[in-house]
């Protein structure tokens, strides 16, 4: 036991302790819209909102100063959305604190010359910009398959889907992430399924010989019938299965970042036919200390999370 919570301590520490001198995001708190200011020398900032969500803009490469205001606006679902794009059936998320039937979209504007005054690419800004955002959803409202809705340039329909990365822990609030090449509007998204399946995540952690690079085994069951939670049957191939690799709190479990992988599988399972599993390989070369979270997500299954920690590089079981 002793031993245990030591090893937590350590843990803790590893990630709460002295930190690097790199840029980390300001926080910008407001029950209404919130405005901070972008330059060369603070490419990202965090909007933080009373109805407890909260979204990260992330520039690659800022080249003037600007400031930029977030709002969240309540439209009603259904939303106008683009069918080619979004299946019929999908919905906004329903946050905690959502009226009834409402969506919490996110709305840019500034002080460059953009639409809205949003700020213009290669003249204020180069490259992508990195959206993350953390909500907390409604007890009631299930994720089915996450998607992250974008409304490009002035008009009002969501066409795009954005979402590259998604993280749903346990007992904390879900993240999406996506890139974009100017800012519009944005809301969280959830789509129907496309089959009656369920989905089990299996992480085997696994210390290999020096002259191999450490990672974890993931292992995918899929199998038909919506509550089978055993998956019990025979495995079925899932070519829609997508991954992401969360940090998180070691001890509430809140959304970090989602650190780069190396070595990544182009995001996508391979299968074993043999075993009936969706396979996958995390390296964890490079990796931080700390407990990370596992999601997959598919048009099959609703989401399905494991954890991991690491610790001096090494593996160890986390609390």
């Amino acid at each position: 036991m002793f031993k245990r919570i030591f090893a937590f301590l350590v843990l803790a520490f590893a990630l709460f302790g002295p930190q690097s001198s790199a840029q980390e995001p300001i926080p910008c708190t407001s029950n209404g819209g919130t405005t901070c200011t972008f330059s060369p020398t603070q490419t990202t900032n965090t909007y933080q909102f009373g109805d407890g969500s909260r979204l990260t803009v992330q520039f690659n490469t800022v080249l003037t100063t600007f400031t930029l205001d977030v709002t969240v606006s309540h439209p009603m679902n259904p939303l106008p959305l683009d069918p080619k794009e979004f299946p019929a059936g999908t919905v906004c998320v329903q946050y905690l604190t959502s009226l009834f039937n409402s969506c919490d979209q996110y709305d840019f504007s500034g002080s460059s010359g953009g639409p809205n005054g949003v700020p213009v690419k290669n003249k204020d800004y180069k490259g992508l910009i990195t959206l993350t955002l953390t909500y907390n959803t409604s007890p009631t409202f299930i994720i089915h398959n996450p998607a992250f809705g974008h409304a490009p340039g002035d008009i009002t329909t969501f066409t795009e889907d954005i979402l590259t990365i998604y993280s749903e822990p346990f007992i904390t609030d879900p993240t999406m992430g996506g890139k974009i090449p100017g800012l519009s509007s944005v809301v969280a998204l959830d789509e129907p399924l496309t089959e009656s399946d369920s989905g089990c995540l299996t992480l085997t952690p696994t210390n290999n010989p020096s002259e191999q690079k450490p990672q974890v085994e993931v292992a995918l069951k899929v199998a038909s019938g919506l509550n089978n939670l055993a998956c019990t049957g025979t495995g079925i191939r899932d070519k829609t299965a997508r991954l992401s690799v969360a940090l998180t709190d070691p001890s509430t479990g809140d959304f970090i970042s989602f650190p780069p992988l190396k070595n990544v599988e182009g995001n996508k399972f391979h299968w074993d036919s043999k075993a009936g599993l969706n396979e996958y390989d995390i390296s964890t070369e490079g990796l931080p200390d700390g407990r990370y979270t596992v999601t997959v997500f598919s048009s099959k299954f609703s989401p399905q999370s494991a954890s991991f920690c690491l610790l001096g590089g090494s593996f160890l079981s986390c609390l």
